[in-house]
């Protein structure tokens, strides 16, 4: 994958590095969520650090808990936006189980978990698109209607990469 090793490509990651990091400060001093016995979703942004060389994405985040178990799913998919490749594309979907910690010594951390990760690729012709699958292990905190998580995704025959999210749970 072509990387954007210029200063305008670095800049662009430090500024979207700050504000996810921000957010997370705003999350964290937040009250930790509790699980529920409900649905909840929302919009989600993350920044993917190696893909066509660290790119932000959107897309939905659904999780669901059950009552007085500290687990619970966190389903989620991004479409990414490459900035520095004409006709490129790359979207992923992540499902995983995602177990609560009690109030610990380590105040950024809520939750640990893992799961299952799919990606596609494609750079600049349907030719050569590549779809992969792989797993995540998953840290984060969250408050009752955020959530800052980051994913490292163990993708066979792709680079590892980590993923960095944000997102706001409106129901």
């Amino acid at each position: 994958m072509p990387a954007d090793q210029g200063v305008a490509g670095r800049a662009r990651r430090t500024v979207i590095a700050a504000a996810l990091a921000l957010a997370g400060v705003v999350a964290a001093g937040s009250t930790p969520s509790t699980v529920s016995g409900q649905l909840r979703a929302g919009p989600q942004l993350s920044f993917a650090s190696e893909v066509f060389g660290g790119t932000v994405g959107v897309g939905p985040r659904l999780e669901f808990g059950v009552p007085a178990i500290p687990v619970r799913l966190a389903a989620s998919a991004d479409y990414f936006l490459p900035t520095n490749c004409r006709g490129c594309r790359y979207w992923e979907g992540n499902v995983n189980l995602l177990i609560s910690l009690p109030i610990m010594p380590i105040p950024f951390l809520r939750y640990v978990g893992g799961g299952w990760h799919m990606q596609s690729v494609r750079a600049g012709t349907a030719a050569s698109t590549m779809t992969a699958r792989g797993f995540n292990a998953v840290g984060g905190i969250g408050s009752d209607n955020t959530t800052v998580e980051f994913r490292y995704e163990f993708v066979k025959d792709v680079q590892d990469q980590y993923v960095l999210s944000f997102a706001i749970l409106l129901l």
